[in-house]
Order: C-alpha cells, then sequence, then structure tokens
C-alpha cells in the first residue's frame, strides 16, 4: 500500500496480515485487556467494544427500548422470525430469524443510519480434539477456491480488487469466524457470495484440492541440499506464536486449568503436532462443524439489504437438512473446578543469554472462575472488580505487584473473557529465580489484604462510572461498528444463548449499580473470596530462561525431519519429491483467465470519484489568545466530548528526545502539584472515559503543491497530546486535570523510575520478538531521512538500547538523572498559549453547550511573552531535524543489520527511497504496487516459500519503499525475492499479462486502502485534525485519487524502473534467530551484515 502520511503514520495497517495479526486468537494471547487503562492507549475487551444499550446516569442512562418506530420488518419465507427488538444505544433494530429446513440462526442489525459500513458474517462452532491445528488450517484454507469460485485463492483475488473495509477469518479457541465488510453494496454481495460458497463448498475438501492443506497447513519440502524440511503457513504461523514467552505460558496454563474439555487443546495448533494432521483428518473435521445447524449468520444493512442476504444464504443452506446430532456433538462442555489444590508448573523459555543477576523469570497465578453460565450482572460485576484490581496504576493488586521490586513489569492482565469460561491471571516477569515463591506469596497476601480493608466509596465510583462509559460508547475501535456486534454476539451466541445477552444489558446493569449501593465494597470482597482465595482450581505457572531451548527446538525439528528421511525407500522419498514439485507446478500456474472472471468484481464506474472529505471548523487566536481551536461536529457520539491537547515540545533539546517515551509512561504512575496518583486516577475513573498521552511526529506538507513532491521529511511538528473523552457537563473537570497533569507533574522516586524503565524493557524485548516486521522497516526507513530516524529513537530498536542505558543511569547516577526529567517536563509544563492546540470533537448541540468551559480553559493558559515565538514550521526545519541530519551518517548509517533474537522465525525487511528529492510520486504508482504485494510477493514469499506473511508499502512523502515478510522460515529466500520483484513485474509488461483487468482490480484495491471503514466519531475529529495541522489539502488528497483511478500500464514501466534503483540502492534489515543471520551471510549468495544484539 501507499501511505499518505496524515492518514496512514504506521505501517502498512490495513494490510491482510496485520489485520490477522491483530485478530487471531485475542482470547489466548491478550488474555482480553478490558478498560482504558489510565493514560495508556489499551484495546478494550472485545465484549466491552459495542456493548451496551446505557448512557450514563446524568444523561438519562435509562433510556429504554422501544418507543421508537420499527422499520418494514425483514422477511423470507425460508426463514422464520424468533423475536426483534430496537436497541435505543445502537439507534438500530436488532432481528433474529431461525432458518426452517436446518434451524440455522440469523440474526439481522438494521442501523438507522444507512451510511454504516453493510456486515457479513458466518460462524462455525468448531471443536479441536488435539492440537494438530485443524481448525485454525480449515479457516486458511476454505478460502483458498470453491466449487463456484475454483482460483486458487478467491480470498487474495478480493484483497486485490475489492471496496472491502473488513476482510478476515479468525480462528478462536472453540468458534471460526468469517466476517467481510464494505461500504458498497454491489461489493458486499459479491463478498457474501464468495464468503458463502467458501464455507459450504471448498476446493480444500476434494480430491483436487489436497494440494491446499500442504500449501496452508504443513508439508514436506525438498530443499537444494536434497533434504527435507517442514513448510507451511500456519505451520510457520504457530512457530512464530510458541517464540513469544507470554503466548508460550498463556497456551500451557490453558492445558492444566482445562484438562477435561476443549480448551485444554490449542485451536490455533502446535508447531509439533501440527505435521500429524492428515488429509482425512481434515476432511472429517469440516463435515462435523461446517454445516448451517452449527453455524450463526448475520448481516448488518437496510431492511433490503438484509432480505437480499436471506435469499443468498438460503441458497447454499436449502441444499443441507437439520442436523441435531452434529448441533449436540460440537457442544462446549464446562471444565468443572475440582482441584483440591492448586497446580504448579514450570516450563523453559528461550533466551540469548543467561543472567543470574538479572530476573528472568516469570510467574502466573490464573484462577478458573466459573463452571457454569455467568449472570450478566455477575459478569459485569467481575468487570467492575477488575478494575478496581488492575484497571489503573493505582488500584491496589497492580500498584502493590509493580511497586514490590521483585519483578520488573505485571503480567497477565486480569480477567479474560469473551469464551465459555473466563479466567484471572495476574503475575509478573523479569523475577529473580530465588524470588519466585515470593511474588507467589505476595499475590495471594495483597488479595488477603484487599478482601479486609475493602476499596473506598471513590474507587467503586469510578469503576462503575468506568464500565458505564465503555458501555455507552458504541464504537470505539477501529472496526465497522457491525463487525463489533456481531463478533459480541458470538460470545453467548455461540454457547446457544441469546445474541442479544452479549450486547444489550440494562437490567444487569441496574441490578449491579443496586447491588452495589446496598451492599457497597463488601459485594466485590467476597467475589475475591469466593472466586479467588478459596478457588484451587488455579494454576500456577513459571516460566525459567534457557539460552539453548531455541536451538535444541530447532535441532529437535531437523533431527525428527532427517530420521523420518532416513526411514523412507527410495520410492517414498521420490513421492515426496514428486508430491513437492506438484504442488509448486500448482503455485506456479496461473489460474485461466476464465477462472478468475467468474469471482465477482466492480467495475471501475461502480467507484466514487471523490475522497470522504470531513469539515474541521478552525480558528486561530481564539478569544484574544495566540492558542488555536478546532472543532469537528459529528453524529453519533452520543453526547461524548472527545479532547485532544496538543502541546509543542520542539523546544526540547535534541539530545533529551529520547527520554521522552520514559516520560509518558512516567505520567502514568507519578503525582501532580495538586493530586496524588490515587486521587488522579479516582477523578478520570468518575469524571471522563479516560485520558492518553501520546508523543506524535507529524511530517509537514508545501500546501502550495498539488502533488506528493518527494522530500526529506525536514519540515514537522512535534507534540505531546493529551488525549480525553467525557460527557459534557465534565468538559470543565477533565480540561482542568490535563492541564494539572501538564503543568504540575512531578519526577518520580529512584525506585519507581527504576520500575518503569525495567517494565518497558520488557515490554520492548517482548514486542520485538512478536512484532519483528516493525521494527525491521524502523530501522531501514531511519537510514534514508531524519524524521524517520527520530521516530526510530522514539519507537525502535535504539529507544530499546537508550532505555537500558536510562536504567544504569536511574541506578548508579540517579541525581543527574533526575535533573534530565526535570529539564524535560520543562519544555511543556509552561502550557503557554502560543504552543497550545485544542481539538474537539462532537455533535453540535454538546459542542455549542460547552463553551464556557473551553473558554475558561484557553483563556487561563500563559500568554505571557517571555517564550520566544514559534518559528513557521512550513518554512523552518524542525531543530531536531537539523540534529537528526547531521548524526545520521553516525547513528543510522546505510547497511544491512541482522538484529538477533530468540526465535523460530525471521522478520526480513528490505528498504529503500524511489524517488530522488523533489520528484512527484504519483498515485498511479499504487496500482503496481498493490498489483505486486497481492499477486508475487504474497505467491512466492507466503504461498511458495511459507511466511505467514508479507508486506509492501511506498511512503509518498519521501519515496521510501520496503517489503517486509512476518514469521517467515526463510531469510535468503526472501531476500531474493524482494530482488526478483523487478524481473517479475518487467516480465508482466513483455507477456502482456497485466491486462485491463488486472489494472481495474489493483486500482479499487487501492481506492479500498484510501477511503476505508465508516470511521467512529473520535477518529473522524482525529483525522480532520492531523490533516490540518500537515498541510495536508483536498486537493492534494484529491490529486492522488485521480492519479490511482487513472493508473495504466505506462505506471507499470514507471514502477519496473524505480525497482531497478531500489534494489541498486536499498539496504536489508532482518529481525531473526542469530544463527538464521549467520548462515544468511556465508556462500555465493550471502550478505555482510551487521550484527545489533539485543
Amino acid at each position: 500500500m501507499i501511505s499518505e502520511s496524515e492518514d496512514e503514520m504506521e505501517i502498512d495497517a490495513s494490510d491482510l496480515e496485520l489485520k490477522r495479526i491483530s485478530e487471531k486468537y485475542r482470547n489466548r494471547i491478550e488474555r482480553r485487556n478490558k478498560f482504558i487503562r489510565v493514560f495508556t492507549v489499551i484495546s478494550t475487551f472485545v465484549l466491552l467494544l459495542s456493548l451496551g444499550a446505557f448512557t450514563l446516569s446524568n444523561l438519562s442512562r435509562h433510556a429504554k427500548e422501544s418507543k421508537e418506530p420499527v422499520p418494514s420488518v425483514p422477511a423470507h419465507p425460508a426463514f422464520g422470525i424468533m423475536r426483534s427488538k430496537y436497541l435505543s444505544t445502537y439507534n438500530a433494530t436488532m432481528y433474529v430469524f431461525k432458518h426452517r429446513k436446518t434451524q440455522a440462526e440469523f440474526m439481522a442489525f438494521v442501523p438507522k443510519d444507512e451510511k454504516q459500513d453493510k456486515v457479513f458474517g458466518i460462524s462455525f462452532r468448531t471443536k479441536p480434539t488435539s492440537n494438530n491445528g485443524v481448525a485454525h488450517i480449515l479457516e486458511h484454507s476454505v478460502l483458498a477456491g470453491s466449487k463456484k469460485y475454483p482460483a486458487k485463492d478467491p480470498f487474495v483475488i478480493l484483497l486485490k480488487g475489492s471496496l472491502h473495509t473488513f476482510l478476515n477469518a479468525m480462528t478462536y479457541n472453540d468458534r471460526t469466524v468469517y466476517p467481510v465488510a464494505s461500504r458498497n453494496k454491489k461489493d458486499f454481495f459479491n463478498l457474501m457470495s464468495v464468503y458463502l460458497d467458501a464455507v459450504f463448498a471448498p476446493k480444500c475438501v476434494t480430491k483436487e484440492g489436497e494440494w491446499i492443506l500442504r500449501q496452508e497447513g504443513w508439508r514436506y519440502d525438498v530443499n537444494d541440499a536434497d533434504e527435507l524440511e517442514i513448510k507451511g503457513v500456519v505451520y510457520s504461523e504457530m512457530k512464530g506464536v510458541f517464540s513469544n514467552p507470554i503466548s508460550l505460558m498463556s497456551r500451557n496454563v490453558d492445558k492444566f486449568l482445562f484438562p477435561d474439555n476443549t480448551y485444554f487443546f490449542d485451536s490455533g495448533g502446535e508447531p509439533d503436532a501440527i505435521p500429524n494432521l492428515t488429509q482425512l483428518e481434515f476432511v472429517d473435521f469440516y463435515n462435523r462443524h461446517y454445516h448451517p445447524t452449527n453455524s450463526q449468520s448475520f448481516v448488518s444493512g437496510t431492511v433490503e439489504d438484509v432480505i437480499q442476504a436471506m435469499e443468498l444464504i438460503d441458497d447454499y443452506m436449502k441444499e443441507y437438512d437439520y442436523n441435531p446430532q452434529l448441533k449436540e456433538s460440537s457442544e462446549i462442555r464446562f471444565q468443572k473446578k475440582k482441584y483440591a489444590h492448586h497446580l504448579y508448573q514450570s516450563l523453559p523459555y528461550p533466551v540469548q543469554k543467561l543472567d543470574e543477576t538479572q530476573g528472568q523469570h516469570m510467574l502466573t497465578i490464573t484462577w478458573l472462575l466459573n463452571d457454569s453460565h455467568l449472570h450478566q450482572m455477575k459478569m459485569l460485576a467481575w468487570y467492575a472488580l477488575d478494575y478496581l484490581l488492575v484497571g489503573t496504576s493505582s488500584s491496589p493488586l497492580m500498584k502493590r505487584l509493580f511497586e514490590s521490586g521483585l519483578g520488573s513489569s505485571v503480567i497477565g492482565n486480569g480477567l479474560s473473557g469473551g469464551l465459555m469460561q473466563n479466567t484471572f491471571a495476574i503475575g509478573m516477569k523479569g523475577i529473580l529465580a530465588s524470588n519466585i515463591s515470593q511474588v507467589e506469596d505476595l499475590i495471594l497476601q495483597i488479595l488477603r489484604d484487599i478482601k479486609r480493608d475493602g476499596f473506598s466509596d471513590d474507587e467503586i465510583t469510578a469503576a462503575l462510572n468506568s464500565l458505564e462509559f465503555q458501555l455507552r460508547e458504541v464504537q470505539s475501535g477501529s472496526n465497522p461498528a457491525g463487525i463489533d456486534v456481531f463478533l459480541n454476539a458470538l460470545t453467548t451466541w455461540n454457547y446457544d444463548r441469546l445474541p442479544e445477552d452479549a450486547i444489550v444489558f440494562d437490567e444487569a446493569l441496574d441490578l449491579l449499580l443496586t447491588t452495589v449501593q446496598e451492599q457497597g465494597s463488601n459485594f466485590f470482597t467476597r467475589m475475591i473470596q469466593s472466586d479467588l482465595l478459596n478457588n484451587n482450581h488455579r494454576v500456577h505457572m513459571e516460566l525459567h530462561p534457557s539460552e539453548t531451548i531455541a536451538a535444541e527446538t530447532i535441532e529437535k525439528e531437523k533431527n525428527k525431519v532427517k530420521l523420518f528421511q532416513n526411514s523412507l525407500s527410495q520410492d517414498g522419498y521420490n513421492k515426496i519429491k514428486d508430491t513437492s514439485q506438484e504442488l509448486k507446478d500448482i503455485q506456479n500456474k496461473d489460474d485461466p483467465v476464465e477462472v478468475i472472471e467468474s469471482i465477482p468484481s466492480l467495475e471501475l464506474s461502480d467507484i466514487d470519484r471523490f475522497n470522504v472529505e470531513y469539515d474541521i471548523d478552525i480558528t486561530e487566536n481564539i478569544f484574544g489568545t495566540s492558542t488555536i481551536l478546532t472543532k469537528n461536529v459529528v453524529s453519533g457520539s452520543s453526547g461524548i466530548v472527545y479532547i485532544d491537547v496538543g502541546i509543542d515540545i520542539s523546544s526540547l533539546g535534541f539530545n533529551n528526545v529520547e527520554v521522552l517515551p520514559f516520560l509518558v509512561a512516567m505520567m502514568t504512575e507519578n503525582d501532580t502539584v495538586r493530586r496524588t496518583r490515587s486521587d488522579i486516577n479516582n477523578f478520570i475513573g468518575i469524571n471522563t472515559g479516560g485520558i492518553d498521552i501520546d508523543l506524535k511526529l507529524i511530517a509537514l506538507q508545501d500546501t502550495e503543491q498539488a502533488d506528493h513532491i518527494a522530500t526529506a521529511n525536514k519540515k514537522m511538528r512535534s507534540f505531546l497530546f493529551f488525549r480525553g473523552k467525557c460527557t459534557a457537563q465534565n468538559v470543565g473537570k477533565t480540561l482542568e486535570l490535563i492541564r494539572d497533569l501538564a503543568e504540575g507533574s512531578l519526577p518520580v522516586t529512584q525506585e519507581k523510575a527504576i520500575q518503569i524503565l525495567e517494565a518497558k524493557i520488557a515490554s520492548f524485548e517482548s514486542s520485538v520478538t512478536s512484532n519483528g516486521h516493525s521494527y525491521s522497516v524502523m530501522r531501514m526507513h531511519a537510514r534514508y531521512n531524519p524524521m524517520s530516524l527520530i521516530d526510530e529513537r522514539l519507537r525502535g530498536i535504539t529507544q530499546l538500547q537508550s532505555l537500558k542505558k536510562m536504567l544504569d543511569r536511574a541506578q548508579n547516577s540517579w541525581d543527574t538523572f533526575e535533573t534530565r526529567i526535570k529539564h524535560v517536563i520543562e519544555s511543556f509544563s509552561h502550557m503557554s498559549s502560543a504552543e497550545t492546540i485544542l481539538n474537539l470533537t462532537g455533535d453540535s448541540d454538546t459542542l455549542e453547550g460547552i463553551q464556557t468551559f473551553v473558554e475558561t480553559f484557553i483563556t487561563s493558559l500563559n500568554n505571557g511573552s517571555n517564550r520566544p515565538p514559534l518559528p513557521n514550521f512550513f518554512k523552518s526545519d524542525h531543530p531536531w531535524i537539523i540534529k537528526a541530519s547531521q548524526v545520521m551518517g553516525k547513528y543510522a548509517p546505510v547497511r544491512n543489520e541482522g538484529i538477533s533474537i530468540s526465535s523460530r522465525v525471521s522478520y526480513v525487511g528490505k528498504g529503500g527511497r524511489i524517488f530522488d528529492e523533489g520528484e512527484i510520486i504519483s498515485g498511479g504508482l499504487c496500482a503496481p504496487l498493490q498489483f505486486l504485494r497481492k499477486g508475487f510477493l504474497w505467491d512466492t514469499v507466503r504461498a511458495k516459500n511459507g511466511a505467514y506473511g508479507v508486506m509492501s508499502s511506498l511512503d509518498s512523502t519521501d519515496g521510501f519503499l520496503y517489503m517486509v515478510s512476518y514469521r517467515d522460515p526463510q531469510l535468503i529466500k526472501t531476500i531474493e525475492a524482494y530482488t526478483e520483484a523487478e524481473q517479475y513485474i518487467k516480465n508482466q509488461i513483455e507477456l502482456k499479462s497485466i491486462t485491463k483487468n488486472a489494472i481495474k482490480a489493483a486500482i479499487i484495491g487501492c481506492i479500498a486502502d484510501i477511503d476505508g471503514s465508516t470511521l467512529p466519531p473520535r477518529d473522524i475529529g482525529w483525522l480532520s485534525f492531523l490533516r490540518y495541522v500537515s498541510g495536508s489539502t483536498k486537493r492534494r488528497r484529491q490529486r492522488w485519487r485521480d492519479g490511482v483511478l487513472a493508473a495504466d500500464v505506462s505506471n507499470f514501466e514507471t514502477f519496473k524502473n524505480k525497482l531497478g534503483r531500489w534494489n541498486r540502492n536499498s539496504t536489508v534489515a532482518v529481525v531473526a534467530p542469530l544463527a538464521a543471520i549467520e548462515e544468511a551471510s556465508v556462500g555465493q549468495n550471502g550478505l555482510s551484515f551487521e550484527i545489533v544484539e539485543l
């Protein structure tokens, strides 16, 4: 994808692979973060993303269901309606139907806002009975061709050329889900048709499609030395998953927590067990689970959309009969609490180097909370209790563990929901071996102390207000609203309970509030006693470090394969070799034109010629001050105001920029002049929906230019943002607190600073192992322009190295380090009017009603003349840029780097500039890049070589192009594939394979990236604000779109030539095991790497 800086600052976040990465296994890997942690951007627990039918008590929380006029009821003879309900919070009507012939349930969601994305989803209850990953591999495989659409990969064809706003498939512990969304009606039904054919008539379970399991799951392949090796997309993916210590821990916890039910097994598959899966088992699992009776389907759209969708769904379901036995066999049984004493387990995890002086052990305690269905009120009570225990930095369980000094950071994240049985997990990482038992004892002692002391009224009020706010803010994430409604509904629907029980909670919340009002703190302390302290069905899981386990695991795999190869006869070996070649032949053979064209697609005439634009009201020198105020009027904000206060921090010296990430983390833990940390957290919980602090570098564009011109990115703004949300009457309090945080922040103690630094280092090290592709791209980009160098210093490997140096200074030179902290705080604590910008988002009535609060805040800012005026950053280089340009050659030399990690997979990147400064970067180049990344790169790096994902993007501000793989079993072969991209495009041009239809598909895919889904209110306001600050103009954005729509073969010629330059001037950054880096450095095709050890 080609990204425009103001709209897309992260790497290729719209790419399928990153979406899959963010969605898959969210129950088990992330353990479901629940609420907005104070000051930090943490994903809200999926059940709360769009639950509620509530408003806050002071804004008519009890607006009850259904005095609104009900739209015409969708109807179809194949479906009988079971019930319907108007949902006031969503401003939508829900209908639940049953398919008469198969008894499959279908939910229709009809919002009054017809501009919302149209959504389809179908889910099957999938019940693993082994660790061979069959459910996960099926999820990949059914999308690789079907009866009606027999192309090798219609999924990728849709990715190339549809206007999808969501296109994915996810394997949960006990269900497999296939959701799609689009804002275009024709496109929506195209997507729906392909998905229905994929799940009900997949090629992968036919004789003709047996090769699909070998590609997507696992296979024996023959390497250049005639040795067997195991490849496969899912196999590589899961090797990466099991390389992450936190994931390794949570997956092994489940084995002991759920010894008797399906959660014992890993639905994603264990690398050692995946090669046990046979085609016979694969087909049998499909036949036992992919049946309408075992499904739940969903559509969000207009009544007309729903009726048309019912017709399409019935076209497939009417071929089946009701099968109650199949439904019964897939039922998920409860794991009963049965342990008389808790279990203790210890497992090794890989580290690069043992260091007995540094804590490298990890420990969590995980409780099974329920062995029967929880009442809605009890579930909400657990959300509130989770907030009370670990929801903020001053929550007692979180605070005392963090301050104990027994570990570097708290892990476990508390409550995990979304499945039939919920868990609560807490622990620490970075523990000395001698302190493991102390951590165990401390966790239980803290819970006993909380049981004894209880919670204050303010703490309880903050927890309940936070819960209500989350329930009220219907669309707070990046997904289309209907996607979240569907995924949330499945958290009850999958277990034969009502889907609306997961999205409508009025009565349960009323009951909770009444109960807490009557019983107070005792209500929650009794839960601690019964569900935690008296509950022995828990697992104490320790991970201990091993510097040999990674090599031993790789060697074990090689020996196992070698032993198998040695056991083969020559005929057996030749058969594997022939089968391997057969797969390569299939992969290398293009689908016939008529097969590709059988997949429904759009025409360019179906695409809107103009961009989606949002209005923003800009007032400079507001109320006679030097402050800029921007306002964004949006609908659907439910009376919530979104507040962004930005403070320019360009006056901070370049040498202190590296301290800013620590400072942001510190401001989640520190006191202010006026408030203690506990007071701050309670204030936020009671009066707001959360306040985040964020650093932002914004590349500036020449407002006079209509085109995107390649620059050296020397024009930028740097801000520290305080981003809050609240109801209208609390705007004044929220702004007051933001000012207190900015002006009155105090440095933390030495002990606290050390704890914060250790936690950040531990988080970084874990992130590098799991998200090496991001660090590869940042490392490469930093070599080519100064703004990217600064960004890498703030978020990349250099920041990790800086944190380690800061930790040493905090431990050994505290006075000096504390002085440095104070100096950084001074860079923004003045909060002068000229250096502050305020952005507000909400509905028109709400914004009008908060005028007095806003005026009071702005006019109270420092308007003094004791600070020099800010330069015009559109005309002058940012002072950090000047310094960064001077040090680029020393700190970011243009060279290949190998960043060594403990892992079984690699992240392989290659990048460089393909435009000289001053050249025009045309939107027309998006088409050939889309053609390349969803064609050659996908087929070669993913399908043939076995990487889980591959991405590519071109930065339209400086002309930097990268290609990067994700969870890749290869290294040198992937780099070779990147190099061969130029020749591939050249060959396609010469063979006249770049047809009008191929270009059309690429154009449509590019427009899908530009338009995206319908944004939630907060994102509309933020995007409009960033466009204003960056100087992005409507004219330039439209010029880019026009270039995309006008793409032709000449753009492919231009791109081919640019790739030639790229091959000559680009460099490599790999995040990989040291052995893989060293292996890639030898031989005829070996590269020279500068090794970076973490």
